[in-house]
């Protein structure tokens, strides 16, 4: 499949861009295939597991590394420990660096450093994904920590031992998993809402109402609609001091962000792609420039079946559009109408032994219908606009979730 002489260039070592390369593989791609992995140096591995069973001790980092495919092709290259820095807006190639961003040299179009590279394609695929959302003015404080990659597990991991007393601070997704994973393994737990109800934001009131009930039926604490302003350390083992938007304060021996995420696209500025929430596409998903596609929580595409953009940050999304991406591609080079990637977003999270499934995007919802489904009388939503079903969440209810998806 395809021509000898051409290079595909896949940016981004988690699920999505995985999931290129293995799909390249598996088609036969006969050309050279470069793999800038990024800055981890890190083979890939399943990060829904780091707030949850790595937290917990329920597996190890060796156990949560993705399936590969033994051995690459003899044309696969991996670059561990290297990131696309730029890519050219007059021709179709990218700087390759293993130097970091933020003390590169800019402006230079045509010269590549000692640590540098420019790297032609024929098809470029953006899976950068996403990194923690960190303020300045948090970064790099001793016993503050997000959490984002394995090695950012890893060393939240090493502070257990001394059983810390901890704020989570942000009560989205990860916030409320990594508060239920400290509490599971014994240890006193703040949870800062910043919004009126853990996880309101991705499920409404209704299951937030009841997110908070289970984390305060398992010994959380929490403050709601709270804002931390501040953050300062004693020292290197000594305590985090918190200040708060209504001028209170309290201590904590560890601090975890869970501030929500940023678009990791940042090195595209200036080649005329659309940026304005993560990389802009079509529907196939590709962008202006037909030979760019995107794939994971950094595409920003339009939803056939919904009918507006989104961008999504989910496993199960970043997987299957990967595999969308590399057949558009294909259907491109076979001069077939690339197919529009129309899957429907689902996503899990599993919390004190419960777990919460979501199918659809509820965003512009305008009725909220709450009933019980499965075992133990929980929640069961439906999310409707102009009277159609949009979007679907329950706990411990994974028949009537998958149904709806259906």
């Amino acid at each position: 499949m395809g021509d000898s002489s051409q290079t595909i260039v896949v940016a981004g070592g988690s699920l999505a861009g995985h999931t290129v390369v293995t799909e390249l593989e598996r088609h036969g791609f006969a050309g050279r295939i470069i793999w800038v992995r990024g800055r981890e140096g890190t083979a890939p591995y399943s990060r829904p597991a780091l707030s949850k069973e790595l937290i917990q001790g329920k597996v190890t980092a060796e156990t949560i590394r993705l399936p590969v495919p033994q051995p690459y092709g003899p044309r696969t290259r991996i670059m561990d420990g290297a990131v696309c820095a730029r890519l050219d807006p007059h021709a179709d190639r990218v700087l390759v660096t293993r130097t970091d961003l933020e003390n590169r040299v800019v402006g230079r179009e045509d010269r590549a450093g000692p640590d540098e590279q420019w790297i032609s394609f024929d098809a470029l695929f953006v899976c950068t994904g996403t990194h923690a959302r960190v303020p300045g003015a948090f970064a790099g404080l001793p016993g503050v920590h997000s959490l984002r990659t394995l090695a950012d597990a890893e060393r939240i991991k090493e502070r257990l031992a001394v059983r810390p007393r901890t704020v989570v601070v942000g009560a989205g997704l990860v916030g409320s998993e990594m508060a239920a994973s400290l509490r599971s393994c014994g240890l006193p737990v703040e949870l800062i809402v910043q919004g009126r109800l853990p996880m309101e934001a991705v499920f409404g009131a209704e299951l937030g109402r009841f997110c908070l009930e289970q984390h305060h039926a398992n010994g959380v604490t929490t403050r709601l609609g709270t804002t931390v302003t501040g953050l300062s350390a004693a020292g290197p083992r000594g305590p985090v001091t918190l200040t708060y938007d209504d001028g209170r304060q309290s201590t904590a021996d560890m601090v975890v962000l869970g501030l929500g995420a940023v678009t990791s696209c940042d090195w595209l500025d200036g080649c005329g792609l659309d940026l304005s929430d993560g990389l802009g596409c079509d529907e196939a998903p590709r962008t202006a420039r037909p030979n760019i596609l995107a794939a994971g929580d950094v595409a920003n595409w339009r939803h056939p079946l919904f009918g507006h953009r989104m961008r999504v940050e989910h496993w199960s999304n970043a997987s299957a559009q990967a595999r969308h991406a590399v057949e558009s591609w294909l259907a491109g080079q076979e001069g077939r109408r690339p197919p529009a990637f129309a899957d429907v977003p689902y996503f899990w999270s599993d919390q004190y032994g419960l777990k919460y499934q979501m199918v659809g995007h509820a965003r512009g919802h305008d009725e909220v219908r709450v009933e019980e489904a499965g075992t133990g009388g929980y929640p069961f939503v439906t999310y409707l606009r102009e009277g159609r079903v949009v979007a679907a969440a329950g706990v411990n209810a994974p028949r009537a979730v998958m149904r709806t998806k259906a």
